[in-house]
């Protein structure tokens, strides 16, 4: 081969491979933005390696590992792992050779939002964090770089807020003031959070129509309404607007966090305000309640409260009214509502008057019953004998309910064939026990009723078999100054021992033998009396024999004996 030859041909291979080798670094370098010795202030691209309690390792493409300081990160450690990619400022090289590069991700997110703040100035929107509370308002970090400070007047939405989870979340905010000092090496930011807020809820605010229909979450609850969450905003829903119920229990029909759907009755974008509605989702109940609820219209319905002069019913969402005490029972005793009815309690009324302008209605639940002494004498006759139960105690007799409705009146002179003092002695409120009728007047809604004549006469065996000077044995009832009460035991009937009729001193409850003086029994003009004397010469007296006339002659024993002893202790004093 020609030497000269062979030379040319090393030539054009050598340039050749020396073109090749050109573009293949040029290749390389574009791919390998970080190849070679990093500079400090030079970004560089940063693969994450290991991260450890004080310093994050990276590699950054050059001949030694790159160190991160968890201070000069703009999150925490544990927001990283190994193979992240990120950005950072050379900011050294330490250690005795100079070895050691460090870097920083703080100061070059610091740089770039910088430069954001500059083009956007005031009125950009930042992103941050609320490091601590400090006097006047709050530290923010704004992309986990840059300090600023939130006034407090304008983080309204945010002073009620714990402290300790304010951390916890990250919030929009507008830049209102950016300030760059000595020469761009330090700046002021102020920010407000409120100032975004009031652009955010006039914006909803111009979006939204009055009478349209909004959903939302229930934020918090209080006497006057429901505040409710609505998105860029919280809506007032007020007490009266929240049924046409006026006594509705807000914190029975919501919670917080319950979904609520309602209509826009206001606004005020300037303020930043909105008012809702739910009861007017649902037409008013009392337009054309007239035509629902005519006087004398029977319907269902819940009682809803109890008070001493009658009882609030609901017929439907809105409509309410009072079945009146009077318009309950067709007597006129008094009774304790809560006896009859309770809270929840589903009853029958008739509409009885209606005042639309007032929103007023009347119910009664005696007319749905119907009036109990309609047909009572067919029901019931004069001398039957039924049972009732003891609804009143007074001092001159007591009050039966011989059925629902229907009651009587017993003397205290036809309680027992014995004197009573009081009633309550022999009677309790609510015992039931067998009754006569005496009489029966529909017209003025009245019975008259004996419990004694239920009884068989303990008098008229009394009269055939006694006489007087008949040895019996008695129980002392009571003593008194004129003389004493006592029970003749074979007979279980009472009479009257004179204090002239024994001498020393008896006591009650004691049992005596004694004899019977008189006995009058004329069952026509209910009178049954009878004397008792301790004394067998009794009779031989003369002026003894004249004060038991006079106390024989008073009247009959059943209703006259305690009259009887009265008068004595009078003429005694």
């Amino acid at each position: 081969m020609c030497p000269l030859y062979e030379s040319g041909e090393k030539m054009e291979n050598s340039e050749k491979f020396e073109k090749e080798t050109n573009e293949e670094l040029e290749e390389y370098l574009q791919n390998n933005e970080n190849l070679g010795t990093p500079r400090p202030g030079e970004v560089r691209k940063c693969t994450v390696i290991q991260i450890g309690p004080e310093y994050m390792i990276v590699d950054v493409s050059a001949k030694t590992e790159g160190m991160i300081n968890v201070r000069d990160l703009v999150k925490t450690p544990e927001s990283y792992k190994p193979g992240d990619v990120i950005e950072a400022i050379v900011t050294s090289y330490r250690g005795d050779d100079e070895s050691k590069l460090y870097l920083s991700e703080k100061k070059y997110v610091m740089r770039q939002l910088l430069n954001e703040l500059k083009k956007g100035g005031k009125g950009t929107i930042v992103k941050g964090h609320v490091v601590r509370k400090v006097r006047g308002g709050y530290n923010v970090e704004i992309g986990g770089a840059i300090s600023a400070f939130l006034p407090g007047s304008q983080a309204s939405s945010l002073n009620s807020v714990d402290p300790s989870k304010l951390i916890e979340q990250e919030y929009d905010f507008e830049v209102v003031t950016f300030e760059q000092r000595k020469r761009g090496k330090s700046y002021n930011i102020v920010l407000s959070r409120d100032a975004l807020l009031n652009k955010e809820r006039a914006e909803f605010l111009n979006s939204i129509q009055e009478g349209q229909k909004i959903s939302g979450k229930v934020d918090e609850i209080t006497d006057f309404g429901v505040f409710v969450d609505v998105g860029p905003m919280t809506a007032l829903l007020p007490r009266s607007e929240i049924s046409w119920d006026k006594n509705v229990n807000i914190k029975e029909r919501f919670h917080v966090g319950d979904e609520v759907e309602a209509m826009v009755i206001s606004k005020d974008p300037e303020k930043g305000k909105m008012s809702l509605s739910t009861k007017r989702l649902i037409p008013d109940p009392w337009e054309n309640i007239e035509s629902k609820y005519p006087v004398g219209t029977v319907t269902d319905a819940t009682i809803t409260g109890i008070v001493p002069f009658g009882v609030f019913v609901k017929v439907e969402e809105g409509v309410k009214g009072l079945v009146h005490a009077s318009e309950i029972f067709y007597d006129n005793h008094r009774r304790n509502l809560k006896d009859y009815f309770e809270e929840g309690q589903n009853v029958k009324v008739e509409v009885i008057d209606l005042d639309v302008p007032k929103r007023r209605i009347s119910f009664s639940i005696r007319k749905v019953e119907g009036d109990p002494w309609e047909g009572v004498e067919e029901r019931h006759h004069v001398g039957e004998t039924l049972e009732s139960k003891v609804v009143k105690l007074l001092d001159n007799g007591v009050i039966l309910e011989v059925e629902d409705g229907v009651s009587g009146f017993a003397h205290i002179s036809e309680l027992s064939w014995n004197f009573v003092k009081k009633p309550s002695d022999i009677l309790k409120k609510g015992q039931t026990i067998d009754v006569k009728i005496l009489e029966i007047d529909p017209e003025s809604r009245r019975m008259r009723l004996s419990i004694k004549r239920t009884m068989e006469d303990p008098w008229e065996k009394l009269s055939k078999e006694v006489k007087p000077g008949t040895p019996v044995e008695c129980e002392i009832v009571s003593v008194k100054n004129s003389g004493a009460i006592v029970k003749v035991l074979d007979y279980d009937v009472e009479g009257f021992l004179p204090r002239s009729h024994f001498s020393g001193e008896i006591e009650e409850g004691k049992t005596v033998k004694a004899k019977v003086h008189k006995v009058s029994y004329n069952p026509k003009l209910d009178e049954r009396d009878m004397v008792i004397t301790l004394k067998d010469n009794f009779n031989s007296k003369k002026e003894s024999k004249k004060k038991e006339e006079s106390f024989f002659n008073s009247g009959p024993m059943t209703t006259t004996i305690g009259d009887m002893v009265n008068q004595k202790s009078e003429k005694q004093k």
